[in-house]
């Protein structure tokens, strides 16, 4: 076989696991490791002043985070709250592909956006905080604008009556995507800071005021590097 036909046949294999719905399992349990052992590569330092992370019982909360920090955050969190908390996932493809990672994390998924799959989604979620999971979301995904809130946490938190934990995972250096949320990728060997903020009550506000509140505390949370 000639080097040309060689480099044919590899562009056609990457390009038919592209386009599939979704990647094997083996494939996803091989990523959901390879970002285990990047991680271990990072000096991890936890800011929980609440004691959340450590509580044998976390209370249920509506997790949100920036979508530029997500990447890490499975492993940042111990198993015992992983196994509390049930992560929003887009319906796209690429979404697909992600949950099939974050299940190796002992996740809970449910699939959906605003774009997409939204008030299904609304209504799942509502039953993980009846059942005292606490969904994960990323505020400002999953098409942005980045560090904008979307209503979405607002509307759940104030329909089951629980607070807003702003969360964010920091990197001292790190390579930034050149993507709408400037995904941030930890360089090898640098310090990582995983805070935990205060929850934030909304019963007594709106939801335009409620994404205000929720966007001021992830901001004063987080560093940029």
């Amino acid at each position: 076989m000639s080097s040309r036909e060689h480099s044919r046949k590899r562009r056609r294999r990457f390009f038919t696991l592209k386009n599939k719905r979704h990647i094997p399992g083996w494939l996803s349990w091989l990523l959901s490791w390879l970002l285990r052992l990047y991680f271990k590569t990072l000096r991890l330092k936890v800011e929980d002043p609440n004691g959340w992370l450590v509580s044998l019982e976390p209370s249920p909360v509506v997790i949100a985070i920036w979508h530029n920090r997500i990447l890490f955050l499975p492993c940042a969190i111990p198993a015992a709250c992983r196994n509390r908390c049930t992560v929003l996932i887009s319906s796209s493809r690429d979404g697909e592909y992600i949950s099939g990672i974050v299940r190796h994390f002992q996740l809970g998924v449910v699939r959906g956006s605003s774009s997409k799959g939204g008030l299904h989604a609304l209504l799942e979620l509502d039953g993980e905080l009846k059942a005292s999971r606490c969904p994960v979301l990323t505020i400002d995904g999953p098409r942005g604008p980045r560090y904008g809130v979307h209503p979405g946490a607002i509307v759940l938190a104030k329909r089951n009556h629980v607070p807003v934990l702003p969360v964010t995972f920091d990197s001292e250096r790190c390579w930034q995507a050149k993507s709408w949320d400037g995904t941030q990728v930890p360089k090898p060997f640098s310090r990582v800071t995983l805070r935990i903020g205060r929850p934030i009550d909304l019963e007594g506000s709106d939801i335009r005021a409620g994404q205000e509140e929720v966007r001021s505390g992830l901001l004063a949370l987080a560093r940029d590097p």
